[in-house]
């Protein structure tokens, strides 16, 4: 690897222990890094290394949502097409899209998950952004996109109007909102409550064959009013 890439990895690993373990995304097989000692980020923004929202570490873990929903993006031509990401995590979904061809702009609101994304995005940097974003105080300052991306946001009925927000704020006109989660309780909360929120969705299972309950992606689109 290039001496900025690795300049990258020892800067991240100030903070957290990085391992790399193999993982299929966009059709293709590659080195996946990721957290193994998310207390670490606990430790550190209890003693004010860093922000409240690293209080949460739940971005370091590789979830299953976000597998399910780079398989159901297979379905779609993505080639030069402009993908937003939200809550990135360390990357998995927009990176999938963006080895489909995508042009990728990969969010969140955690300084150190950005740092990891653009460490596990560097096979294709020049089809990726990364840009840290707030859902309840920012917008990104460039058009609109046509598909918005996000695995496993809609844990917390809490932050659906947030995510709604700046879903809206950043979605072109006839533009797809896809999210992924694993069939659990506040899923089905989700499903109802976007739908008042004035979003058509339908509901999609992505079997991952690991013998665990398939992935629902919700494919939401805003109704013209």
């Amino acid at each position: 690897m290039s001496p900025e890439w690795l300049h990258l990895k020892v800067r991240i690993e100030q903070f957290v222990t990085l391992r790399s373990e193999p993982l299929e995304l966009g059709g293709q097989r590659l080195d996946w890094y990721r957290v193994t000692d998310g207390e670490r980020l606990l430790s550190s923004a209890v003693q004010g290394t860093h922000s409240a929202e690293e209080l949460d570490p739940f971005w370091a873990a590789t979830w299953r949502a976000a597998v399910g929903l780079d398989r159901f993006m297979s379905r779609y031509e993505l080639r030069d097409v402009r993908v937003l990401e939200l809550g990135c995590g360390s990357g998995q979904a927009g990176v999938g899209a963006a080895l489909r061809g995508a042009r990728v702009t990969l969010t969140d609101a955690v300084g150190i998950a950005l740092l990891v994304a653009r460490l596990n995005a560097w096979p294709v940097k020049e089809r990726v952004q990364i840009r840290r974003l707030k859902w309840d105080s920012a917008t990104l300052i460039e058009p609109r996109f046509p598909h918005i991306i996000g695995s496993d946001l809609v844990y917390d009925p809490s932050h659906f109007p947030l995510l709604e927000r700046c879903a809206r704020l950043h979605l072109s006109p006839g533009g797809r909102l896809l999210l992924s989660e694993p069939h659990r309780h506040t899923g089905d909360h989700f499903a109802r409550w976007i739908a008042q929120a004035g979003w058509q969705t339908i509901e999609h299972d992505v079997d991952l064959a690991d013998g665990r309950i398939p992935i629902r992606v919700f494919e939401c689109e805003l109704l013209q009013t």
